[in-house]
């Protein structure tokens, strides 16, 4: 029975020695892979090659943030503008308002003005109309004297004029009667011889002169009556003194038969 078992043995270390090698195998297996994946990165160009996405990635991210910073750059731009634009149109919107008001002031001072002027106007007119009446009424008063005074004048002319005229015949008379008495009248006269002498008295009655201004054609019969005006001087004058006037200057008309 021992010698049996004996034959069997080599064959169950073949076994043993398939499963060592197996395991040993395994083991190498294990350690191969392990190996491998302690190994370095890829080979170089695959590195480069990374390297270069790399690259074009961070590029691109360059770009992409260059970008983000353009577009910030140009909204904060076009808000600067925008808010420039808001403040150009709020001073716009404040000068107009300032023009506005300022010709808002300027017609209220226009229209104070106006009123103030229309109603100087209307002070200077009523007064002009006022100044005119009272001119009007003053010249009306000034001609209603004048005219007055002119009546009163040309009435005291006339009951001047009619003493004078009455008082003239009267004096005349006596005038006549004073030169006659002195009146030599020259031989050779004849009825119808008329002459006018112009005597010019001084106030008390003296006889300044005496010329014919009618002859009667004797010269001796005017030269008698010349010379009888002188010897009567002076002649007498009417005790009014305002009625000289009439008397300064007299005509009398003297005929040889004593008739005048």
């Amino acid at each position: 029975m021992l010698s049996g078992h004996v034959r069997r043995l080599p064959g169950g270390r073949k076994a043993i020695v398939y499963a060592v090698l197996v395991h040993l195998a395994l083991i190498a297996l294990v350690v191969v892979g392990f190996r491998w994946q302690a190994k370095p990165p890829a080979p170089p160009a695959k590195v480069v090659q990374a390297q270069a996405v790399n690259d074009a990635e961070t590029q691109k991210e360059i770009e992409r943030r260059k970008k983000q910073e353009r577009e910030r750059e140009q909204q904060e731009t076009k808000k600067k503008h925008e808010q420039q634009e808001r403040e150009r149109l709020e001073q716009t919107k404040i000068a107009e308002q300032k023009r506005k008001d300022e010709d808002k002031r300027k017609a209220v001072e226009a229209e104070k003005k106006r009123k103030h002027d229309a109603q100087q106007a209307e002070i200077k007119k009523k007064k002009e109309a006022e100044e005119r009446r009272k001119s009007a009424e003053s010249s009306l008063k000034e001609q209603l004297v004048r005219e007055e005074k002119e009546r009163t004048e040309a009435k005291t002319k006339a009951e001047q004029a009619a003493r004078a005229q009455s008082e003239l015949a009267r004096i005349e008379g006596l005038i006549r009667q004073k030169v006659e008495r002195n009146w030599v009248r020259p031989a050779g006269w004849t009825k119808g011889m008329e002459c006018v002498v112009r005597v010019r008295l001084a106030p008390t009655g003296e006889v300044i002169s005496a010329a014919i201004s009618r002859p009667s054609g004797s010269p001796a019969f005017d030269r008698s009556v010349e010379n009888a005006v002188y010897k009567a001087s002076p002649l007498p004058l009417p005790e009014d003194k305002g009625l000289f006037e009439h008397f300064r200057e007299l005509e009398l008309r003297f005929r040889p038969e004593g008739q005048t």
